[in-house]
C-alpha cells in the first residue's frame, strides 16, 4: 500500500488556511472590526509602537517554515513553533493600535481570520513535526531490516 506524501498535503494546507484568513476580519475593537489583509499591510507600523503589534511578527516566521519545509523538518518545527507563539500573544495583549496618530482600541473580540491565521501557523507545526517524526521511523525501520 502506497503511503501519503504528507508533504504537499501539510504544506498547501498552510497556504490555503493563511489566504483564506486574509479575506476575514481578524479581531474587533471597541471602534470597529479590522481586516486581516490590512493587519497584514500595516502590521510592521505596528512594531514601532510595540504591544500587540509583535505578534504580526509571526507573519515572516510562518513563511521562512514554508520554505524551509522542503528538507529542513527540524528547523521548520522550531521556525513553525515560533510562528505560532507570536501568532497566540495576541490573546495576552488586551488593546491594540487603532489609527496612525498611535491612538489604541480595547481588543473586544477575536474574528474568524485570527482564528484561520493561527490554524495556518499550527498546521505547519504539528504537520512538520509528523513529517519529522515519520521520516525519522521510516529510517530506524529500513535500518532494522538490514
Amino acid at each position: 500500500m502506497k503511503r501519503l506524501n504528507l508533504k504537499p498535503v501539510v504544506l498547501y494546507s498552510s497556504m490555503c488556511v493563511y489566504v483564506i484568513s486574509l479575506t476575514q476580519h481578524c479581531y474587533c475593537t471597541t471602534e470597529s472590526c479590522g481586516d486581516s489583509i490590512m493587519a497584514l499591510i500595516m502590521g510592521p507600523l505596528g512594531l514601532i509602537f510595540g504591544g500587540a503589534g509583535f505578534s504580526w511578527l509571526a507573519n515572516p516566521f510562518l513563511i521562512i517554515a514554508w520554505f524551509s519545509f522542503k528538507d529542513r523538518y527540524l528547523r521548520t518545527i522550531v521556525v513553525s513553533s515560533i510562528s505560532v507563539a507570536f501568532m497566540v500573544s495576541l490573546l495576552v495583549f488586551k488593546e491594540i493600535i487603532s489609527d496612525e496618530a498611535g491612538n489604541y482600541s480595547a481588543i473586544v473580540n477575536y474574528k474568524l481570520g485570527y482564528w484561520l491565521w493561527v490554524l495556518s501557523g499550527g498546521i505547519m507545526l504539528v504537520g512538520s513535526m509528523l513529517v519529522f517524526f515519520r521520516s525519522k521511523l521510516s529510517v530506524n525501520i529500513t535500518s532494522t531490516k538490514t
